[in-house]
């Protein structure tokens, strides 16, 4: 995408420029809440697996 929201090879208008200019992701975007979830619980597994390892 070109740095005014259009189409490099038909020039069609994609996004308002403003909205993404300068950036790639947009600075207010937060992981969702499950991701969240699943590195807690990979967290949680690897301690007990970690655990499990000198019992």
């Amino acid at each position: 995408m070109n740095n005014d929201g259009t189409c490099p090879t038909c020039d069609e208008q994609v996004v308002e420029a403003r909205e993404h200019a300068g950036s790639d992701v947009a600075q207010d975007e937060k992981a969702p809440w499950h991701f969240k979830l699943m590195i807690v619980a990979l967290a949680l597994y690897l301690l007990w697996r970690l655990v499990a390892v000198f019992v």
